[in-house]
């Protein structure tokens, strides 16, 4: 994880963060469902290597949810929109 690796510092322990992060009203969870597994069948076969990256792009692409990432080539890729601050 991020954290571990020592590219996201967090203010507090992991699991405190974590549960805040998670809390109702502050995070959605949205299911694996038929319509991110379409959307992840028509992202190129040339985009990302990394399953679950695709899995990221695809469940944005679904959902019509912009996603927040560092990931240079999600970001160069345009296969989903980017969330702006």
């Amino acid at each position: 994880m991020l954290h571990a690796k020592n590219r996201l510092v967090l203010d507090r322990p992991f699991d405190v963060w974590l549960r805040e992060a998670a809390a109702a009203g502050v995070l959605e969870i949205v299911p694996l469902d038929v319509e991110v597994v379409i959307a992840l069948d028509r992202l190129p076969a040339s985009f990302h290597g990394d399953p679950a990256d695709r899995l990221i792009v695809a469940t944005a692409r679904a959902h019509d949810i912009p996603v927040a990432t560092h990931d240079g080539v999600i970001r160069k890729s345009r296969t989903a929109t980017l969330w702006k601050p």
